[in-house]
């Protein structure tokens, strides 16, 4: 699936949208340049699980960030293929987390699962497209 979003705003309400269509599916990988817009995307993603857009910040330095029922993880600062952070992940999931993952080429774990790969491009000024695309 192609759109195009306006705003940031229209970028969200795509991404609850989209929740809502694929609703079990439990990884989520973001994927775009710096600034393309993938923190905006998992604000949508908040929305959708009702939780406050102003809790929502990328987790650059923590590398996840737990909602309860949902996690967000950004890798943008990982360096090497972390063991110990895989079986985190591996835990979230066997938990019944759904995992929202920025920069998730810098670790192999998704080859193993279902996910939904979400590829972000900035189209200048607040204008993104986004591409979605189911992987088994």
């Amino acid at each position: 699936m192609h759109h195009v979003t306006k705003n940031v705003e229209e970028t969200q309400a795509l991404a609850k949208k989209w929740l809502e269509k694929h609703k079990d599916q439990k990884i989520w990988l973001l994927k775009g340049d710096l600034g393309a817009g993938k923190t905006s995307f998992v604000k949508g993603v908040a929305s959708h699980f009702k939780k406050d857009l102003k809790q929502v910040k990328s987790p650059t330095f923590s590398l996840i960030e737990d909602h309860g029922t949902w996690i967000h993880v950004d890798l943008y600062r990982l360096e090497n293929s972390d063991p110990t952070l895989e079986e985190e992940l591996n835990e979230y999931l066997k938990a019944g987390y759904s995992l929202f993952v920025e920069w998730p080429e810098r670790m192999n774990l998704w080859e193993k699962h279902p996910h939904v790969e979400v590829q972000i491009t900035h189209l200048g000024g607040d204008k993104r497209g986004l591409k979605l695309s189911l992987l088994p």
